[in-house]
């Protein structure tokens, strides 16, 4: 790292700055998800790609889970599938509208969780501070310096150089993890 410091980060990652996502959300949500997407991308340290068809990052609306979202009190979620290598294999997006709705969320507070969900999906993970879109019960804080920075250092890492190698002819397993956002 730069810094000589770790950031605050999940251990996978995606091979490059740079991953295609794919919205399979009602209209209201497409906007709430695409402002989210354009917060990012303006930051550039990392560049969402939306696209019609298949892609890495799906964002989809949480249909068969929510009495499970809901008794935990989480408002959106990020299932990320990454490789014994600890490279990103796709991960799944989603917020909680009832629980949304519930706790009185307007749509700038949702783009924020989505951000944060993003920055899951990019590879970060819950930061300590309140001050940055990363902390786990975000809600009032959009993307900040801090979050951008975390970013940058994880992607400057060369792939070869982060990415753990599999012995030749062992099988790459699949791991599953969720990460959430509560609403407090």
């Amino acid at each position: 790292m730069p810094s000589g410091r770790l950031p605050v980060v999940n251990p996978w990652r995606f091979e490059t700055s740079q991953a295609t996502v794919q919205l399979k959300v009602g209209p209201y949500y497409t906007k709430v998800w695409t402002r989210a997407i354009d917060a990012w991308n303006a930051k550039k340290v990392f560049r969402f790609k939306v696209v019609a068809g298949s892609a890495q990052i799906t964002i989809v609306p949480a249909q068969s889970n929510e009495a499970t979202l809901i008794k935990q009190n989480l408002v959106g979620v990020a299932e990320v599938r990454h490789d014994s290598t600890k490279r990103m294999v796709s991960v799944q997006l989603h917020l909680v509208n009832s629980q949304l709705n519930k706790n009185g969320y307007t749509t700038s507070q949702r783009v924020n969780v989505a951000e944060h969900e993003l920055g899951h999906a990019m590879g970060l993970a819950h930061n300590p501070s309140k001050h940055s879109v990363m902390y786990k019960s975000t809600r009032y804080v959009s993307i900040q310096p801090v979050d951008v920075k975390n970013v940058k250092e994880l992607y400057s890492i060369p792939a070869k150089q982060y990415f753990i190698d599999s012995p030749a002819g062992a099988a790459n397993t699949i791991s599953k993890d969720r990460v959430t956002v509560s609403s407090r």
